[in-house]
């Protein structure tokens, strides 16, 4: 049936060829919808319930989103002060505000519903363009391929589209910027620009579509339309800048409400260029990077590239294998990076033919990756490309079949079609494997209504930490007086959950002085959690209670013990 899969993609000159479309393959293309709509169907039935996640970003995301929807600007109505917004591009919370317009709530059990299927429908648009634009240097075949790996991926598709990310719109429109491109005609020429730009309002990483766009055109030597490009591009990046130096330098950004509200470290209170200046922004006492730290960080950050590839589209190195079975983990350690080498390789050779610009963004992409000092989400910034790793991987296998059958027409035959088939399959049954797992591993998440009648649903990595937070969350929305202020780990879902002002603990290493930057707000309540990395809580709010157990007592204990809320003394 699929006979052609591998024709016209084993060599460097071989990628100037577009695939032959004929009725034949069109079939098969609507065979291969077919079997993609099922399963992208199988995959969310299971988890088409309740809100969308919303925690960490995702929170802040809504917290902007129902400002705007109210009237108030861009700004974050959990902080006390309400004061503007700095860090996230403005898209995704409009996105927001427009949901509750048209709901007339805000309400985030409600408007989380509809989210959550709004999210639903774009996964299914961008995977069907996933498959559209795999076809255009795959077949069918080997394009089924990369839709199913990437529908069944939990990081790249999976995860965001089950919270409040701008990862899977970003991805959409990333790869309807992709599609558009290819046509020389004004009207997809018009919708490129609009994609682009729509990118970079979602996410700062856009910067590398509008990049690929213009460079594209410098490289062909159609410098007006570069000129062109140059000035759409620069329409929203100057805007968004421009509101981030009106609130930079305005009065209310250098004397805030509390003294620590626009501290580097308050990574939601600030710019990515203050934050990503710290050496680590969960360890301020680090200081600032300088012009050789940055190199180090580059350096690693290179150096993680293969495996970040790797893990963005298949899965954690570290992913359901126990720390004593290390044998285990190297191997799929080493598989990863296997993957990462491939996918490198095969932009290299694509780079080389017809279809460079996948090359190009996917470099750009890169690129900007390196610079970013949080190389534990390398899983989130590489996901929106999984789509051009998938397709980079399979490109090079193509390509090294060929090249064993052309040494030697009888065992190379047999080698080149293990080399294209078992790491294929191999990808295949991991993917299935992980997608199972957590599709009915899906820990429960508690909703109280106004009532305080609990509702539960299921998100896929709301683990039991998480789950002792929304008790606890929830005995602060009955107890708490007005004008609390509340301090945790998660101040938007605090904010969300309770309805009063919250922030985070101070990231400072002398305890006393979180202790007194606390009573400078003044916070209420602390809520204590033990939820993995980055330890907030454990670090800078814990051993406040600890060390001065005369101005906290502890109210509320969540039944696994594993989440308190402790009151200030009176």
């Amino acid at each position: 049936m699929f006979a052609s899969d591998t024709a016209g993609y084993a060599g460097v000159r071989d990628y100037r060829a577009e695939p032959s479309r004929t009725a034949r393959s069109d079939r098969h293309d609507v065979i291969c919808c077919i079997a993609l709509l099922l399963i992208w169907l199988a995959i969310w039935i299971p988890r088409l319930h309740g809100p969308i996640d919303l925690r960490w970003d995702a929170g802040t995301y809504y917290v902007l989103g129902t400002s705007l929807a109210e009237g108030k600007g861009y700004r974050l109505l959990n902080e006390p002060g309400e004061i503007e917004a700095v860090q996230y591009p403005p898209l995704l919370p409009l996105v927001v505000a427009a949901h509750e317009w048209l709901l007339g709530t805000s309400d985030y059990f409600v408007v989380g519903s509809a989210l959550r299927i709004s999210y639903f429908v774009l996964s299914g648009i961008y995977l069907f363009s996933v498959y559209f634009l795999a076809r255009t240097v795959l077949s069918p075949l080997y394009s089924l391929v990369v839709g199913t790996i990437t529908v069944l991926s939990f990081y790249s598709f999976l995860h965001p589209s089950d919270t409040l990310y701008a990862e899977m719109p970003f991805a959409l429109l990333s790869m309807l910027f992709l599609l558009s491109r290819r046509s020389d005609r004004r009207l997809f020429g018009a919708m490129t620009g609009f994609f682009g730009v729509a990118a970079y309002l979602l996410r700062t990483a856009g910067l590398a579509l509008l990049a690929a766009w213009i460079a594209e055109s410098l490289i062909r030597r159609r410098f007006r339309e570069a000129a062109t490009r140059m000035a759409v591009s620069a329409i929203p990046i100057l805007l968004w800048q421009a509101h981030i130096w009106r609130v930079t330098a305005s009065e209310e950004y250098h004397h805030p409400v509390y003294a620590y509200q626009r501290a580097p470290y308050y990574y939601a209170n600030v710019t990515y260029g203050e934050n990503s200046r710290l050496v680590d922004s969960f360890h301020p006492e680090f200081g600032r990077i300088t012009p050789h730290d940055l190199i180090g960080r580059v350096a690693r950050n290179l150096a993680a590239v293969p495996v970040g590839l790797g893990e963005s589209a298949l899965v954690d190195s570290r992913f359901g294998i126990p720390a004593h079975y290390r044998s285990s983990s190297l191997v799929l350690y080493t598989c990863l990076v296997a993957a990462g080498l491939c996918a490198l390789a095969g932009a290299a050779l694509v780079a080389m033919g017809r279809h460079w610009f996948l090359s190009l963004y996917f470099g750009l992409m890169v690129g900007l990756i390196l610079l970013t000092p949080w190389q534990q989400q390398f899983w989130r910034y590489f996901a929106p490309v999984t789509p051009l790793t998938l397709i980079f991987v399979i490109l090079a296998l193509l390509a090294m079949r060929r090249w064993l059958t052309y040494r030697n027409a009888r065992w190379g035959r047999i080698a080149g079609a293990l080399v294209a088939t078992v790491p294929v399959a191999g990808m295949l049954l991991v993917q299935v494997v992980v997608a199972v797992y957590f599709l009915r591993t899906m820990p429960p998440v508690s909703y109280y209504d106004g009532d305080g009648r609990e509702r539960t649903f299921h998100l896929l990595t709301y683990k039991r930490r998480w789950h002792s937070l929304d008790p606890a969350f929830e005995w602060v929305r009955r107890h708490a007086r007005a004008n609390t202020v509340v301090a945790a780990t998660v101040p938007q879902v605090a904010y969300l959950r309770t309805g009063h002002k919250a922030v985070l603990p101070p990231f400072e290493i002398d305890h006393a002085k979180i202790s007194r930057l606390l009573d400078e707000i003044p916070v209420d309540y602390l809520v204590l959690d033990k939820l993995e990395g980055p330890y907030i809580s454990e670090r800078f709010a814990a051993p406040v209670v600890a060390e001065h157990p005369e101005k906290w007592r502890l109210v509320f204990t969540a039944p696994n013990e594993e989440a308190k809320v402790y009151e200030r003394a009176r």
